[in-house]
């Protein structure tokens, strides 16, 4: 029994010794089992951690395909705003809710068009070009081409689609350009690949454009001059004036009517250094030895220049002729920059759609008139353009033989090729004699010789031999050079009220299609070496100093150039000449409406200083008993559309004590208050013409009529006065004082007169206080000072922009172009 218990127990320690190696071995297992877990996890988070490398190695190169698309974007929507900005009153049938659409729907337009042209393949405008898109990432620069692997392309079976979109309604966040199926593969050197498929949509961004007002911006103004403006002085003391200004046409002799807005007297210098307006009803005038110049900020718009043997004449911001820039006399040097916009010609100023037809109808205008060009009738001139970054000129040189008065009428001006010419090249157009009659009395021949032609056949007409080749022409005759087949010769008349030698007659060539005009030039001076050299002889007589002659650029270096006829160089030192021809498309339909639009432009800034005449009013209220007037009325200027002239006098009366109604001086200046600074504003009955001051009851019944005479007294601005001085409104003429500083706002019905020296500018923080102050005054008038502006109670202080420092108090539109370029379907594979 006893054994038997030894022997279980012998056996129960090897059960032991068993249980305990089982056990070791367990835990040693599930031990290698942690580990192997840890290992493998740490295995997995290398290989994701490697992986996220590939993937976002991937996306690397799919962001900067991103950024360049957006300076694709940014370049796109710079050309889409100019090109709107360019047209902007092209559609001056619309009212300006819808023109601010159709702007916006032209943004589109060319938005879209310019991102579908930079990005398309060549030969397939559905098919966006790959390799522009490769050329945006920099990432290929980096890989090892023999270890990794970058590839951009599209998903099998799929093309680069290119789609443009343009919605129809008013929410343009749809519209833009699509690029679809694209596909981005990058394997790293342990052959681990990231796959990224996505579109990339290119949206039209939410651009804002400048909506006109129906008020000018009265507090930036600092003149309105309803005759005109003069400047005297010296070039020692220059003028300066720094601020919007109207002026309009300047008093004629009594029996002519002037066609001067601004008359730069004889050594004067007047320098325009700023203004978002600058608008004369008529011509600049600078006269000899004087200068006068428009700074890079300034809009000027005007019927055109003349410069008369000036010492300099600068043109530096956007300049908008009408007609002529005219350069005679002697010794003058004339420079263009910045934007330059001969906008006349005969096309758009007699449409239908042009406001101004109607006047230039009444003046018995014609082609000379209301074509815009540059002629140089000077000697020794020089004439720069080389610094012009656009140009337009829409109209012709012409001679202006309508203006000849004799017996016999002129009716029609010549019509040559050139937008830019001398004066000399008209001889190109004379008719060579040997083809008038017998050929032996020339061309200009006496007004004799004309009467003896008469009689050799009893007719009529003078012979011209419309056959007989020219060498002149290059062996061509009449019939085969481009004149009117029916009236292929004009005969103008001069002094034929005389007898003998004194009248002579002129016989041209009559175009009456302009493209051949411009042709003819071309193949007479261009194409004739002999006919060339002898004009260019000729010509050294207007360009006879060292530095004098017509600097023009290649017309592909300009950003625009638009020249309807040609353009003559010249270069002064080297004693020749260059004709550039005329641009196919200075007479399409869309450059006729883009000139169209400019004519109602300047058209609406000389009725009310605003640039759109749908912005006009019609009917605007004068009184209680119905009375309105049109502010679109042609005879209506930028005075009358602003000044309630008859409220202004009323307001002087009401304001002058008993005593002082028997003065001659209908005169009333308010000072504000110290905390205004004492701020002061003058109005002023000064003008020649006698004011009716009516009274009426509530019934509209007359009370009381009292005649204000005028006492056509100029008022003159000291030195003393323009330092609080920063309003005035008056009825006659104002005269700045030699050297006076004046800031703030002169509205007169009459001339300014700058006297050497004298400077305006602009106070709008100052001249809306002053303005305010007194409309804010407790005197208890009938007559507040709003009533004598035309909507003057809507002249607030909130409505200017200060020009004394550099912030925009407005503020400007920020574009996120970022935000152009997004994503769509991205799929990781």
């Amino acid at each position: 029994m006893r054994n038997i218990r030894k022997r279980a127990k012998q056996q129960n320690r090897g059960f032991s010794l068993f249980t305990v190696i089982i056990a070791v071995s367990l835990v040693g297992i599930l031990g290698m089992l942690i580990l192997y877990i840890a290992l493998s996890n740490f295995q997995m988070k290398i290989t994701d951690l490697k992986g996220k490398d590939s993937f976002y190695t991937a996306e690397r190169a799919l962001e900067e395909i991103r950024t360049g698309l957006q300076e694709d974007v940014g370049d796109a929507m710079s050309k889409a705003y100019t090109q709107v900005l360019e047209n902007y009153n092209k559609d001056n049938s619309s009212k300006d809710a819808s023109m601010d659409q159709l702007r916006k729907k032209e943004f589109e337009k060319n938005y879209i068009s310019e991102v579908v042209s930079k990005l398309r393949s060549t030969g397939d405008k559905d098919i966006y070009d790959l390799a522009h898109l490769k050329g945006f990432v920099d990432l290929y620069k980096e890989i090892n081409d023999n270890e990794e692997s970058l590839i951009i392309t599209n998903p099998s079976g799929k093309k680069a689609e290119l789609k443009a979109i343009q919605t129809t309604g008013k929410n343009s966040g749809d519209s833009g350009v699509l690029l679809k199926n694209l596909k981005v593969i990058y394997v790293d050197p342990n052959g681990r690949a990231a796959v990224i498929c996505t579109d990339i949509f290119l949206k039209v961004p939410e651009v804002q454009f400048p909506t006109p007002s129906t008020l000018p911006d009265l507090m930036n103004m600092i003149v309105v001059a309803d005759k005109g403006i003069i400047c005297e002085g010296t070039d020692a003391t220059p003028s300066t004036i720094q601020g919007s200004i109207y002026a309009g046409l300047l008093p004629g002799d009594g029996t002519t009517a002037s066609d001067t807005s601004i008359q730069v007297g004889s050594n004067a210098s007047l320098s325009i250094d700023s203004g978002d307006k600058i608008v004369c009803e008529g011509e600049i005038n600078v006269n000899a030895n004087s200068t006068f110049s428009s700074g890079n900020g300034v809009n000027l718009w005007a019927k055109g220049l003349n410069a008369d043997s000036v010492k300099n004449v600068s043109l530096l911001g956007t300049t908008y002729f009408a007609d002529d820039l005219t350069i005679s006399g002697k010794n003058n040097d004339v420079k263009i920059a910045g934007t330059y916009y001969g906008y006349g010609s005969v096309d758009s100023a007699l449409n239908e759609s042009c406001r101004m037809q109607e006047q230039y109808k009444n003046a018995q205008m014609n082609g000379a008139d209301l074509s815009s060009a540059i002629v140089i009738n000077g000697k020794n001139t020089t004439l720069d353009l080389s610094e012009a970054q656009k140009v337009m000129l829409a109209g012709r040189n012409y001679i202006a033989s309508s203006k000849v008065s004799g017996n016999r009428s002129n009716k029609n001006d010549i019509i040559t090729g050139e937008s830019i010419t001398v004066k000399g090249t008209q001889l190109a157009y004379l008719v060579p004699s040997e083809i008038i009659g017998d050929g032996t009395k020339g061309n200009p021949m006496t007004y004799n010789d004309y009467l003896k032609l008469f009689s050799i056949d009893g007719s009529e007409t003078i012979n011209i031999n419309t056959s007989k080749p020219v060498d002149a022409w290059g062996g061509r005759s009449l019939s085969e050079i481009g004149v009117d087949a029916q009236n292929p010769v004009q005969t103008v008349f001069y002094n034929d009220n005389s007898t003998g030698e004194d009248g002579h007659v002129y016989f041209y060539l009559n175009f009456t299609d302009d493209q051949k005009a411009a042709d003819f030039m071309q193949m007479y001076y261009q194409n004739n070496p002999g006919i060339k050299a002898n004009m260019d002889r000729y010509l050294s007589f207007y360009f006879g100093g060292e530095n004098s002659g017509i600097n023009i650029k290649d017309g592909q270096a300009y950003l625009r150039y638009i020249t309807n006829g040609n353009a003559l160089s010249y270069d002064g030192n080297k004693k020749e000449g260059n004709l550039q021809e005329s641009t196919e498309s200075a007479t399409g339909d869309g450059l006729v409406e883009e000139q169209i639009g400019y004519q109602n432009s300047w058209y609406a800034l000389n009725r009310k200083m605003i640039s759109s005449v749908d912005l006009l009013n019609t009917a605007v209220k004068e009184d209680d008993n119905g009375t309105t007037h049109d502010e679109t009325d042609s005879t209506r200027s930028v005075y009358d559309n602003l000044v309630n002239e008859k409220k202004m006098v009323e307001f002087i009366k009401g304001k002058m004590n008993s005593k002082d109604k028997n003065t001659s001086e209908w005169r009333y200046t308010f000072t504000a208050s110290e905390e205004d600074g004492g701020l002061q504003a003058i109005m002023y009955h000064n003008g020649s013409k006698d004011s009716t001051y009516t009274e009426t009851a509530a019934d509209g019944a007359i009370t009381t009529t009292e005649t204000i005479p005028g006492t056509d007294t100029p008022l003159t601005i000291s030195e003393d006065m323009a330092q609080n001085l920063r309003l005035v409104v008056c009825t006659g003429d104002v005269v700045i004082a030699e050297g006076v500083e004046f800031k703030g706002i002169i509205m007169a019905k009459g001339t300014i007169t700058l006297k050497a020296g004298a400077k305006l500018e602009s106070s709008p923080i100052d001249a809306a206080r002053v303005f305010q102050a007194q409309m804010d005054s407790q005197e208890e008038d009938s007559v507040k000072p709003q009533d004598f502006f035309w909507d003057g109670d809507q002249y607030v202080l909130g409505n200017s922009t200060s020009s004394n420092n550099g912030n925009n108090v407005n503020g400007s539109s920020v574009y996120s172009i970022a935000d152009c370029v997004s994503y769509q379907n991205w799929k990781k594979q």
